[in-house]
């Protein structure tokens, strides 16, 4: 398990990341994948490479403990785990992923109003469930 860091922001993060997982796997019960029951909300693309998609829904695809290990081993030898970032395209869409990829590389100032604005918002959202 990771270590929370002590001071105000990293706290807010984690808080932030705690609620994004929960509202996540409240909604979608299942894997988006193959529809097994969800393990949590795989970043498309991860946190370390774009700060604006952290947070952003679209950026999150459910998923059972056997597919976000496909994820996360996208470039093993594995055909089949190769196939799982396609078909995540294909079955979301060219529009999204033109957004995704539109997205990815804006700017975002990840200050503590930052992470308390999407604690304050996916609390809400955890709460109209």
């Amino acid at each position: 398990m990771r270590k929370v860091g002590k001071n105000p922001k990293s706290k807010a993060q984690h808080e932030a990341d705690k609620l994004l997982q929960q509202y996540l796997t409240k909604k979608n019960p299942r894997c988006e994948c193959c529809g097994s029951p969800v393990y949590c909300g795989h970043h498309f693309i991860e946190k370390s490479k774009s700060n604006i998609l952290r947070y952003d829904l679209e950026n999150l695809i459910p998923v059972c403990l056997s597919c976000h290990s496909k994820f996360h081993n996208q470039f093993g030898f594995s055909y089949l785990t190769y196939n799982i970032i396609a078909d995540t395209i294909k079955r979301r869409g060219q529009k999204w992923h033109k957004y995704i990829e539109q997205t990815r590389h804006k700017i975002v100032k990840t200050d503590l109003d930052w992470y308390n604005s999407h604690i304050q918002r996916l609390t809400k959202l955890i709460n109209g469930l």
